[in-house]
């Protein structure tokens, strides 16, 4: 790197630091540390949620399939967009209407503390999980820029998002999110601008042969119920991941709730859904015209692996000395802690409130939840750190992130679309058996399709497939009174 670049990574560093330190040195209570005091603008909560969506494995994987393939990934949106939609007009009023901390309380008070404890339990799973594979995407990113050792990039990045985020809380991570969003947007549009310039032709000849060499498709039809480059599979997919996601997910949903009212907390997503799109497109451009790139300029680069190929382009490829190398660099690590600290906020959050305060220490001050938040954070910061490595000989990192969370978002939609779908009181104890069977049933498909092959189901239907078993078997479960008593119980 030129003088240049690390001039922009040390600005950068300085501004996530300083933004993080300063927006968080008030909390008091875990209302604030979890919640924010319920006073976030719903522009910097939408950029926030973006930063968190826009993880390394987007960053540094979605342009590895343009390279490699086409636009494929681009169809997930259409799906993506309706299901952010549904988060807006049935999930959020009912978690604003019952004023919860987290979205599993809203499940202990509709359904009881079974349905609740276990549906955040497989949230730790999911999240602990996915969280641990983007860690290592950036991770292994920055290893091969740097010719550092995995290991110490893995701790590093974790420590550093573990110290602020433990410190300020969900105003911390809002708003250095906010200020990560723009880093990597920006580092986004800046290499598309160096790739049309440093490709030989006008921009239309380059985007005419992106186009002749296939790069640049994106619909898929037929009718192959298993074929996952398909439209409509993808859309089906989308619309239930992405409700999953950031409906039931407190990494996203914790977002919203900090907003004043229902009404600002779905503005915030409906921005991020409009954001979304070109994001998503800037990043499928980058791998499209990267394969443009390396038919005139750069032989190796074409014989890089899908997951490897950014960080190779960034490492190897681009000129140094001009500041755009360490903006993109920027990106890389704030795509990392953007997720990153999302998930220590998230996890700290469920962990005080799930578990610690209703089993462990009931009546202490708020003071010492606080406190217990802290070392919480610092707690899944190290075991996020732990899975990260524990992934790091992955062949594909972006399926395996889909294909874990898949196991268990699946199941937990369905509970959560029984109590805002039905008006029955529900069976709490089917509850926890539907989800608990769904996801052993998911996981059990994943390793027979991986180990013995004697049956395949695309990985796009597994969140499906869940939600479906879920919420039809916790449906006939359900009984005509509605159950709205157990906020005390629980």
């Amino acid at each position: 790197m030129g003088m240049a670049d690390v001039v922009v990574l040390v600005i950068y560093f300085i501004g996530v630091a300083a933004t993080g330190f300063w927006v968080g040195r008030r909390e008091r209570s875990t209302h604030d540390f979890f919640l924010g005091g319920r006073e976030q603008h719903w522009l910097i909560v939408g950029l926030s949620i973006v930063a968190t969506e826009v993880s390394a494995l987007t960053f540094l994987i979605v342009p590895g399939r343009s390279f490699h393939e086409n636009c494929w990934y681009l169809q997930l949106y259409a799906g993506a967009f309706v299901g952010r939609l549904l988060i807006v007009y049935l999930l959020l009023p009912a978690f604003y209407g019952s004023n919860v901390t987290t979205v599993y309380e809203y499940l202990g008070i509709r359904f009881g503390p079974w349905t609740r404890m276990t549906a955040s339990l497989m949230f730790f799973a999911s999240r602990i999980i996915g969280s641990g594979i983007r860690l290592l995407a950036a991770s292994l990113a920055l290893a091969m820029i740097f010719d550092w050792p995995l290991v110490w990039v893995v701790l590093g990045v974790a420590g550093l998002v573990t110290a602020y985020s433990s410190f300020g809380g969900i105003k911390s991570i809002i708003w250095t999110d906010a200020l990560q969003a723009v880093v990597f947007m920006v580092a986004a549009l800046a290499t598309i601008i160096y790739l049309f310039v440093s490709i030989p032709g006008s921009f239309t000849d380059n985007v005419d042969e992106a186009m002749k060499l296939g790069r640049l498709r994106v619909m898929h039809w037929g009718l192959d119920f298993n074929n996952d480059r398909l439209f409509w599979v993808l859309a089906i997919h989308a619309i239930v991941q992405n409700m999953a996601a950031l409906g039931t997910d407190q990494d996203l949903t914790q977002r919203m709730l900090t907003c004043p009212d229902l009404k600002r907390g779905q503005r915030s997503l409906i921005f991020n859904a409009i954001v979304g799109f070109p994001i998503v497109c800037m990043f499928l451009l980058i791998g499209a015209m990267m394969y443009v790139y390396a038919q005139f300029e750069s032989t190796a680069l074409a014989q890089q692996p899908a997951d490897e190929v950014f960080a190779y382009f960034i490492g190897h490829v681009m000129t140094p000395g001009i500041g755009l190398k360490g903006l993109l660099i920027a990106g890389v690590v704030a795509a990392a802690m953007s997720s990153l600290d999302s998930a220590l906020g998230a996890l700290s959050s469920t962990a005080v409130t799930d578990y610690y305060r209703l089993y462990i220490k009931r009546d202490a001050t708020a003071g010492h939840y606080l406190s217990a938040a802290r070392w919480f954070s610092v707690g899944f910061g190290g075991l996020l750190a732990s899975i990260a490595l524990a992934f790091a000989g992955s062949k594909d990192l972006l399926t395996d992130a889909f294909g874990w969370v898949s196991v268990m978002f699946g199941g937990v939609l369905g509970v959560f679309l029984l109590g805002t779908l039905t008006r029955g009181r529900g069976n709490d104890r089917i509850n926890c058996f539907v989800m608990v069977t769904s996801a052993i049933g998911l996981a059990a498909l994943k390793s027979i399709q991986e180990h013995v092959g004697v049956i395949y189901v695309a990985w796009p239907w597994w969140v499906v497939i869940g939600c479906a078993w879920t919420l039809g078997l916790g449906a006939c479960a359900n009984t005509k009174k509605p159950h709205m008593s157990e906020a005390t119980e629980v």
